[in-house]
């Protein structure tokens, strides 16, 4: 993979001048990688076309090992850390997409190993299929408000631990440093401390996984009312500039695609998007919108329901005459490292009835 970075940055050298000199001064050590991440970045969010050529050459270069290798195990050290003058850190690529993530959804916990920093919201999606997105932006922040009390109700048994380890807890010192180590292994978000369970992790939003979709209540009429415009606005910004946001759009977007492709006479059944499966594709269309900022936003503006009219429309005429039964799967798309988000859609030829929902 090393040999993979170094030929994609020679590519960029060749095939971009105009990112050439900065790219240099990083090799050289004259800017450090960190400044020439962040330049980089401003020249490209001025430019949207080279941006797009450079996104399109990042896509063709660094494409997913071939399948007869895709069975090898990836050296995930090598993949995603790295040692230059001393200390690991993350790939800078790697760690250029958590920036942009990170600056539009505040907390990552999926790839979190610690706590939640202090002062960071909560990132958390809802689990419902209102489709106003001024509304869907004030659930996103009240689910973010439920969830970090909970978190702060855990705190003080947590900072209890860590005070132990201070003063030299060798136990306490080994459930902090397991806690920190695995991402994933549940015995690692909670531990037995003085007899009693210690809570490091709320199951709703515990580190290394992604968060659990909460139930909220819908702000009445007389909120919604009371609400100002810019509250409006900051509220549709929220849901569509953040991840969680998009993932809380899906289940009600899928609602409404999965309505219009019956009435073009389609056979449909509804799943979650799985990546990796083998049935066949029928057909796939996108729908993405560019974020310019909350200033740019309009609240009244029916992103979900213009997004699943596309969609529905788009597979409906990619299918063609492939009518009959058919796997429905939506998903978010999330580049905000080109400004532009949305949501996706396909059909798969289904074969045989799968478990779970079935057709009325």
């Amino acid at each position: 993979m090393d040999d993979v970075f170094k030929a994609f940055a020679e590519r960029v050298a060749d095939q971009f001048p105009e990112l050439r000199a900065i790219l240099d001064q990083t090799k050289n050590g004259t800017i450090t990688e960190t400044d020439g991440l962040r330049v980089l970045s401003e020249v490209m969010a001025v430019d949207p076309a080279l941006s797009a050529r450079f996104r399109a050459l990042a896509m063709e270069a660094l494409t997913p090992l071939p399948e007869e290798d895709r069975a090898q195990p990836l050296d995930h050290d090598r993949l995603i850390l790295h040692k230059q003058r001393g200390l690991p850190r993350l790939n800078p690529l790697v760690e250029a997409a958590l920036i942009e993530r990170a600056q539009f959804d505040g907390d990552i916990p999926e790839l979190r190993t610690g706590p939640l920093p202090p002062g960071v919201p909560p990132a958390v999606p809802v689990d419902t299929r209102v489709r106003d997105p001024a509304v869907l932006g004030h659930m996103l922040r009240e689910a973010s408000r439920q969830v970090a009390e909970q978190v702060a109700a855990t705190e003080p048994e947590r900072r209890k631990l860590v005070a132990q380890v201070a003063e030299g807890d060798p136990l306490a010192l080994a459930l902090i440093e397991q806690s920190g180590q695995a991402l994933t292994v549940a015995a690692a978000q909670d531990a037995v401390f003085d007899g009693k369970t210690v809570i490091l992790d709320i199951p709703e939003y515990r580190r290394g996984q992604v968060p659990v979709p909460i139930h909220v209540l819908t702000p009445s009429g007389s909120a919604l009312a009371a609400m100002t415009p810019q509250e409006r606005k900051q509220g549709a910004w929220q849901f569509l500039s953040t991840t969680q946001g998009r993932r809380s759009a899906v289940a009600g977007l899928t609602e409404l695609v999965e309505v219009k492709l019956r009435g073009e006479g389609f056979e449909v059944q509804v799943r979650p998007f799985e990546p990796g499966t083998k049935e066949p594709v029928v057909a796939a269309h996108e729908w993405t919108v560019g974020i310019d900022g909350p200033g740019a936003m309009q609240p009244a503006f029916s992103l979900i329901d213009i997004a699943a009219a596309s969609i529905a429309k788009g597979l409906t005429a990619k299918a063609g005459d492939r009518r009959g039964q058919v796997i429905l799967e939506v998903t978010a798309i999330n580049t905000v490292d080109v400004r532009s988000v949305g949501w996706a859609g396909r059909l798969l030829t289904r074969d045989r009835l799968l478990p779970g929902r079935t057709d009325a």
